[in-house]
């Protein structure tokens, strides 16, 4: 086929670039550029931090897709093959299409990343070689494996696909379990800088395993499995929100429109328990260094978590958006329209206490009479609220996608009235309990707010979202079908709203890389090795967002390039070049 030769002949090109890279890198490790009286060399222009900054953000911008896409292409594809659906299939491939190209990207920048780092900071990657260097040289070999495995699964697709396969599954399978072990390896890195373990006080290696397994490793290597599949996933679902736009056939669009709905019902599902695991990475960082989490949370970059909450809320509303206009293709989903309204404005109301400051910037006459807090606003800045406000915001969003789960379907079991009045019963108890533990913490310790009411709170909220899917699954067992989704019937509106969760994940993705980077202060590894660059203080909030936009737009400029590559090989004809 043109199509698979053409594409054989870009990432033909694509992996050469990355082998004579990862060439350079081992001749530059030979050399050892770190053995040197200096501590630091300057990148020309922008300087060295900005650069390993934006080369660091796009690898992990490209990591986070190409381990999270992975995850549900093989799950659809292994449900397709159990299930003998052609549709499940077809989606996988053309998932397996974004992450292979992908994965040679991520590659690239992953070694241009290995190769500045010991160039630009040798006297850091000496003392980072000496703790986990082992570590280092597993990345190399599981990244490179990685990309060969990548590039065989996909282009034994069809050769397996009626034949073999189970071993095509499996290749999946060996994917995926390589994507998390670089997720691992990298999180160690990022969990030894921040919170350190294993080494003496001046920094000389104790136990290995112990500067692997710190503080932060495993919360953080959660959070980050999760944000990627929401990322993966949104990625996905973005491509599909693209397809269906340009797309004339009703066919396409019908396609597209379901390719999209897939991919953004698992990006929903993920990025509801995303905020519980970034609750829990918080607790452990408090659990090593209370000053650090102080300072992360309450001190310098109390206002950039604002910026989040906005970002954060943006992105729940995009959601809402979405699944409400998504209800005019459901036969019978008129019904609900009723309920929309209320879920909004529980959405909004959460939004905006997420987002309210604990503290406002007022005139000093104010200031002389009100004090430094807002009298009102002043008791919503505060974790027991922005808690409340965020489950509430959450569970809101929940509720929609459980609409729209059973808008075209009408109960026939016997107790359906019953089971329909215990479903409301739990949706209402639910925000009454989570607003009652919100009105309680406001009258407890700190201490019991943080490790017991908040672990309440998250956890009454995953209990409540179990009770309904379950309920719903014998409540609409067998049920009367009131007619099949209209895929395809859809205004573009609603795929700019895919685009747009596309758009603010990536965003905050950097802007919250910046603050974690940030909790160390002028430290390179925590407390172990001290920043005594030009470099060494905290950019200001707006700096670091110019820097977050910029290094957004490079990463969806290379995306669309991976777009359009894809869609160029499509539009070849047979026997045809492109």
């Amino acid at each position: 086929m043109a199509e698979v030769s053409t594409t054989k002949g870009i990432s033909k090109g694509v992996v050469k670039l990355t082998v004579l890279l990862g060439i350079s890198f081992a001749i530059i490790l030979l050399f050892k550029p770190f053995a040197t009286e200096e501590a630091y060399r300057a990148f020309p222009v922008i300087g060295s931090r900005v650069w390993v900054w934006i080369i660091a953000q796009l690898h992990l911008n490209f990591a986070a897709f190409v381990l999270g896409v992975p995850i549900f292409a093989v799950a659809m594809e292994f449900i397709g093959w159990r299930k003998s659906d052609e549709r499940l299939d077809k989606i996988a491939h053309d998932f397996a299409k974004l992450f292979t190209v992908g994965y040679t990207i991520t590659a690239i920048l992953g070694t241009v990343l290995l190769i500045s780092l010991p160039i630009l900071y040798p006297k850091f990657m000496e003392h980072m070689m000496k703790i986990l260097g082992p570590t280092w040289w597993l990345y190399i070999v599981v990244m490179y494996t990685e990309t060969i495995i990548v590039a065989y699964y996909y282009y034994s697709w069809n050769q397996m696909k009626t034949e073999g396969k189970g071993k095509h599954v499996f290749l999946g399978l060996l994917v995926n379990l390589a994507g998390a072990a670089l997720l691992l390896i990298t999180s160690s890195w990022v969990g030894y800088m921040t919170t350190p373990g294993g080494v003496s006080e001046a920094g000389e290696l104790v136990s290995r395993w112990d500067a692997i397994m710190t503080y932060m490793w495993l919360p953080l290597s959660l959070h980050r499995l999760v944000a990627n599949v929401v990322f993966g996933a949104a990625i996905g679902a973005a491509y599909a929100a693209y397809r269906f736009t340009t797309s004339t056939s009703p066919e396409d669009k019908a396609y597209y429109d379901w390719m999209g709905y897939t991919a953004a019902m698992i990006c929903i599902a993920a990025y509801f328990i995303l905020p519980g695991i970034g609750y829990l990475l918080g607790v452990e960082i408090y659990a090593f260094n209370e000053q650090m989490g102080i300072q992360l949370m309450g001190g310098f970059f109390a206002w950039l978590w604002v910026m989040q909450a906005i970002l954060m809320g943006l992105i729940l509303f995009f959601i809402n958006y979405y699944l409400w206009i998504s209800l005019n293709k459901m036969p019978g989903g008129e019904r609900y329209f009723k309920y929309v309204k209320l879920l909004y404005i529980f959405t909004l109301l959460g939004w905006a206490i997420w987002m309210t400051p604990h503290s406002v910037a007022v005139s000093l006459e104010e200031a002389r009479r009100i004090g430094t807090y807002h009298p009102i606003l002043g008791n919503l800045g505060v974790m027991a609220s922005k808690n409340t406000a965020t489950i509430v915001a959450m569970l809101a969003t929940f509720y929609s996608y459980a609409i729209f789960r059973i808008a075209n379907q009408e109960p026939t079991v016997p107790w359906a009235k019953t089971g329909t009045m215990v479903k409301a019963a739990v949706m209402i108890a639910s925000f009454v309990g989570i607003l009652w533990i919100g009105w309680y913490s406001y009258i407890v310790p700190a201490e019991f707010r943080v490790k017991v009411l908040s672990t309440i709170q998250f956890g009454l909220f995953f209990g409540v979202m179990i009770a309904t899917l379950v309920i719903d699954k014998y409540l609409y067992k067998d049920a009367h079908i009131i007619g099949e989704p209209e895929w395809g019937k859809m205004p573009d509106r609603s795929q700019y709203a895919l685009i747009g969760v596309t758009v603010t994940f990536t965003w905050l993705m950097s802007l919250l890389g910046y603050m974690r980077a940030g909790g160390r202060q002028y430290w390179h590894v925590y407390g172990i090795v001290k920043d005594t660059s030009p470099d060494a203080f905290l950019p200001t909030h707006g700096f670091a967002s110019v820097v977050a936009s910029i290094t957004t737009i490079l990463f969806f400029f290379v995306v669309a390039a991976v777009f359009w590559g894809i869609i160029k090989t499509e539009k070849v004809p047979e026997g045809g070049t492109s």
